[in-house]
């Protein structure tokens, strides 16, 4: 299976204050941590990070190889990022499916990236599970490219997630229910990993 994944991380942060994407993990910058679980899976041409909010100042921290593509309607909510992302995936190759991630879950690692990966078989949306609920980091079917190119709003792919509700398979990942939103999140990874 040929998958891209995409990593968002347009948003303003303004619940953090903004520019959470720069916050330092492990002493890299959050947006880098992110990229840094994904390559192993993904590998270096199928990764798209989607930036919109202080994009200029952000772009300059990733690697120099990393692709990346500006939402210019980043204030439309995560629905355009995704529309974003995947539109940049469908210019680049073609591909059996597209891993969805968020940049602020991070205590995601590539082993749990790896475990989405080998549960999809082409046909099927691969959720994690957390909360009693399906959510991303997610697989979607190329089935489903075009559904996902056309979303807008802030609750990103969740309808399409609920569409599917009945056919979808997932994988139980607790630690994808952390997410940074404040500062105070971020002060408790940090305390956590030292």
């Amino acid at each position: 299976m040929k998958l891209a994944g995409i990593i968002l991380a347009a948003g303003e942060s303004a619940r953090f204050g903004g520019r959470k994407q720069l916050a330092l993990i492990d002493g890299k910058p959050m947006i880098c941590h992110a990229i840094d679980q994904l390559l192993p899976v993904l590998g270096d041409n199928h990764l798209h990070v989607v930036l919109g909010a202080f994009a200029g100042e952000i772009a300059p921290h990733l690697p120099t190889s990393q692709s990346y593509v500006v939402n210019e309607d980043w204030q439309a909510g995560m629905g355009s990022s995704i529309a974003a992302g995947i539109n940049a995936i469908c210019r680049a190759g073609d591909y059996d499916g597209v891993l969805i991630a968020l940049a602020d879950q991070a205590k995601l690692q590539t082993l749990h990236y790896q475990k989405l990966c080998a549960a999809f078989d082409g046909q099927h949306i691969i959720a994690s599970h957390y909360g009693n609920k399906n959510g991303v980091p997610a697989i979607f079917p190329k089935s489903l490219f075009n559904d996902l190119a056309v979303l807008a709003g802030q609750e990103g792919a969740k309808s399409i997630l609920q569409k599917h509700a009945a056919s979808l398979l997932s994988v139980p990942m607790d630690d994808a229910s952390f997410d940074i939103d404040y500062r105070s999140d971020l002060d408790r990874l940090n305390q956590i990993s030292a």
